[in-house]
């Protein structure tokens, strides 16, 4: 039997990860300690700090958008408005190193906070959201057929 040098370093590797993982208990794993400092909620700058931050998210990304404007019984000029005057005010919050450091960058964890509750479901303050896609339902078919029957009629009658 001829093994190659890469099917050696394949085998080796196997045998090292099959050990590491049956030896993953007898390790103690030992986690750094973040040094962004911790989000206080009885600070009014971090408060505005914060919802600033989400609303800008919010009002930046398409998707975001516009699963909070299907659900929000208010409106879409005044959620518009809302967005556009929280995406105003972010950039200079987002340079103020003394907001920064009593509260930490509140934009970086909006931005994944709310990639994380989009997959719940949750935009903001609306709970079990339909999730965002293209429904490809039987009626996707009719809308074929239809584009279909379009099309061959009009290439029938250019001849």
């Amino acid at each position: 039997m001829h093994r190659s040098f890469l099917t050696n370093i394949v085998l080796l590797l196997s045998v090292f990860f099959t050990v590491g993982l049956a030896a993953q208990d007898k390790f103690v794993v030992v986690q750094r300690q973040s040094a962004e400092p911790v989000y206080s909620p009885s600070a009014p700058e971090c408060i505005e700090y914060a919802t600033t931050a989400n609303l800008s998210t919010i009002g930046t990304n398409s998707t975001y958008r516009g699963l909070y404007l299907r659900a929000s019984p208010v409106g879409t000029i005044a959620n518009a408005r809302m967005f556009s005057a929280a995406q105003a005010r972010l950039p200079a919050m987002m340079m103020d190193p003394a907001l920064n450091g009593r509260c930490g960058n509140l934009t970086d964890l909006a931005l994944k906070q709310a990639e994380a509750n989009l997959t719940q479901g949750i935009v903001a303050q609306f709970n079990k959201l339909p999730a965002p896609g293209i429904k490809a339902g039987p009626e996707v078919l009719a809308v074929v057929g239809v584009v279909v029957l379009v099309f061959t009629g009009t290439w029938s009658f250019m001849s």
